[in-house]
């Protein structure tokens, strides 16, 4: 049972912000959801603008319960604003693992981000008295909002293909937008998932072909992979970046390895200890 305690969200902006809060309503529980720009939000969720990077004299409500979704070395660097709060959810990344060999040293960065966030806030919460429980999704997605799904569906509406460093074999466990919110309010008030850092992912482990496939197919389309050597892709992204044909900020020429590449991750204990029965891969995405 959820607690009567004050409930903060950190990132009313994020991918699974909407489904979290929907969950909370059906729950008969609102929030205090804080963003950097005010949000229109329907009762019981109320709009708090604060920038996480800019905070002032904001502090958290004393005895709150936060949830956060912004990337966790921002909750890391200000955790001096939640010294009287009750208890953190802060959604981590499997890519902590993933990224930490990468050949780009950007993603190389953000691996080492995010298990030093993950350390800092361990080591405050336990000297603060505050209890703890990091989540790390998957890739998550929706088909319609996300970074990576989405993407791949606007590829295809743009060019009826999707190019894929062959054999695209890699492994992947894409976790639904939905899902994340389900495993977070499965860790919500849960004294059995304290003081954990849970791997948390989708229902379903498909080779990253299959993902694309089923993206085809999910918009009524016929599969059309387009398979080519990882090294002509590397280089033709890289020229189109040069060029200018591309302005591409959210990932690198280094996905393109990666596509080979097992991202698997043991979900058992987020399995049994948060009870979000995730589903299969199933993205939500049409054709126009």
């Amino acid at each position: 049972m959820i607690s009567s305690a004050p409930l903060l969200l950190l990132g009313g902006r994020s991918l699974v912000a909407s489904y979290l809060m929907r969950r909370l309503a059906a729950a008969g529980h609102g929030a205090d959801v804080m963003s950097r720009n005010a949000l229109g939000l329907p009762p019981p969720f109320r709009s708090v603008q604060v920038d996480l990077n800019d905070m002032k004299d904001w502090r958290a409500p004393k005895e709150a319960r936060v949830i956060s979704l912004v990337p966790i070395w921002i909750l890391a660097e200000s955790l001096q604003n939640f010294t009287d709060v009750q208890t953190i959810i802060a959604v981590s990344s499997t890519s902590r693992f993933g990224k930490a060999k990468s050949d780009d040293p950007v993603e190389c960065d953000t691996a080492e981000k995010l298990a030093s966030a993950e350390d800092i806030l361990q080591n405050w919460c336990l000297k603060n008295g505050v209890s703890y429980t990091i989540l790390r999704p998957t890739m998550i997605y929706d088909g319609q909002h996300d970074y990576n799904v989405a993407r791949i569906a606007t590829i295809i509406r743009r060019f009826g293909a999707f190019p894929i460093a062959a054999p695209g074999k890699g492994l992947r466990q894409p976790i639904h937008a939905d899902d994340a919110a389900k495993a977070i309010m499965g860790a919500l008030d849960n004294a059995a998932a304290r003081g954990k850092a849970l791997n948390i992912a989708g229902g379903e482990i498909l080779t990253y072909r299959g993902m694309v496939e089923a993206t085809f197919r999910a918009m009524g389309r016929k599969p059309r992979p387009l398979m080519l050597p990882e090294v002509l892709l590397r280089r033709g992204f890289q020229v189109a970046m040069q060029l200018g044909i591309l302005h591409e900020t959210m990932f690198s020429a280094a996905v393109f390895k990666r596509m080979n590449e097992d991202l698997v991750f043991d979900c058992n204990e987020g399995l049994e200890l948060l009870g979000y029965a995730p589903r299969k891969f199933e993205p939500e995405v049409k054709s126009p």
